[in-house]
């Protein structure tokens, strides 16, 4: 009887001991100051947020252990973990800490492992708007943040350098190889190799693209700034035009591949600017394609679009880009596919222009004509080097329509779309089949 006793007491203090044990957990309060999910940037240091432990009034932090590094040096997500043990009762709570805010500007899409993240640099760079779309793997490892900074690096770069209008201290950019034409200088091996890339690969178009022809060009910008700056809107005369065109000729032009120096005539320019953003755009697809990311969508002020990767929801893996109606600039005149390292570059009146009674007069100065080209209102260049596109595009724009679709059809890897000055659309020989999508 006795035995019976003791045993029954004996199960009955261990319910009530485990009774009290899981009572005081639940009365136990232990939070984690900031909550469970943290991040901090890159190379900020990293403080310990701290944690509220405390049991009927008291606080019991001293029963806590804290185990777990956190490397701000390194980009990545940690995990700190925090034991109370009090009174045989043992609750554990972890923190994850992402190092590197890489998710700072990006968004999950739907149905997929994949986020997409956006940067845009509004007319900062290149006179124009500059939009970068990655699609990235949701537990990328690398910073988008970093990506970003890359680009505009370069793009701040090559926006100092290809500027001719403005000069910067110590830099030899074009305004400055302008300003000492009649001398030889030395430039700095990039803004070498883009001016060395256009006058090398316009020698097959030189009658429709001359980067010599900044002094004709320099009077036509003149005369807009002046109708839209101080609205007296007239036109240069053809004597103007044709002395400043006795300073185009690239042949006058010397480029030294060994020291990197150019010297051209007293009075002589060059202009960079029907390729430069082609062949920023292409330094920066050279960059991108080296990054361990899904896609992108490079564009480059509207005119310049680079595909790298697959799309992420579309079955076909392409992406579907509009080309701009010259008739309304809010508007598509039509849709292509464009597929991983393809580029579509469009040349067309309706950017820069200014008018004289009621006439528009645009940028793209026919190096033949003097005159701004009266071909059509745009033209549009497929193919997979962005550099290329954007000199050809010019070129192209300043040919007959005709002229220009035996042009391209005698290049492999090229096709183009044109929209004509009564609003026909014209295509190069395997455009439609290749690339259209839609006409509207």
């Amino acid at each position: 009887m006795k035995k019976l006793i003791t045993i029954t007491l004996t199960v009955l203090l261990i319910t009530i001991i485990a009774g009290c044990n899981s009572s005081l957990e639940d009365e136990i309060i232990f939070d984690l100051v900031l909550g469970e999910e943290y991040s901090i940037d890159l190379n900020q240091p990293y403080s310990e947020p701290g944690f509220i432990v405390r049991y009927d009034n008291e606080d019991l932090s001293e029963y806590v252990t804290i185990s777990g590094n956190v490397d701000p040096t390194t980009q990545g997500t940690y995990t700190v973990t925090y034991t109370l043990v009090y009174q045989e009762t043992t609750i554990v709570k972890t923190r994850t800490v992402t190092v590197g805010s890489f998710n700072s500007s990006c968004q999950d899409i739907t149905d997929t492992d994949l986020m997409q993240c956006t940067r845009v640099w509004s007319g900062t760079y290149l006179n124009t708007v500059v939009k970068l779309t990655l699609y990235v793997e949701k537990d990328i490892t690398f910073n988008t943040d970093e990506i970003f900074a890359n680009i505009e690096t370069t793009l701040a770069y090559y926006n100092i350098m290809s500027d001719k209008y403005k000069s910067y201290d110590g830099i030899m950019n074009v305004y400055e190889i302008n300003k000492t034409a009649g001398t030889t200088v030395t430039v700095d091996q990039p803004l070498y190799d883009l001016i060395k890339f256009t006058f090398d690969s316009q020698e097959d178009v030189v009658d429709f693209y001359n980067a010599a022809l900044g002094p004709v060009l320099e009077i036509w910008h003149d005369y807009r700034d002046n109708c839209l700056d101080n609205s007296i809107c007239e036109l240069p005369t053809m004597t103007e035009l044709n002395d400043a065109n006795t300073l185009t000729n690239p042949s006058n032009i010397i480029l030294d591949d060994d020291n990197h120096t150019l010297t051209m005539d007293e009075g002589m320019s060059i202009d960079l600017g029907g390729v430069s953003k082609g062949y920023v755009s292409r330094e920066l697809i050279k960059y991108l394609d080296t990054l361990d990311v899904s896609a992108y969508l490079l564009n480059n002020g509207e005119s310049n679009i680079s595909i790298g990767g697959t799309h992420p929801v579309r079955e076909n893996g392409k992406f579907v880009i509009g080309i701009t109606n010259p008739e309304n600039t809010f508007d598509i005149y039509a849709t292509t596919y464009l597929s991983n390292g393809e580029q579509l570059v469009t040349s067309g009146d309706y950017q820069k222009y200014f008018e004289v009674d009621g006439t528009p007069y645009h940028h793209i100065i026919d190096p033949i004509t003097l005159m701004p080209s009266a071909n059509s209102r745009s033209v549009s260049i497929i193919t997979t080097d962005p550099a290329l596109a954007d000199l050809y595009s010019t070129a192209i724009f300043n040919m007959s329509i005709e002229d220009g679709q035996t042009f391209v059809n005698g290049i492999d890897g090229i096709e183009a779309i044109w929209f004509g000055i009564d609003g026909t659309v014209y295509f190069s020989e395997n455009f439609e089949e290749d690339y259209l999508v839609d006409l509207y």
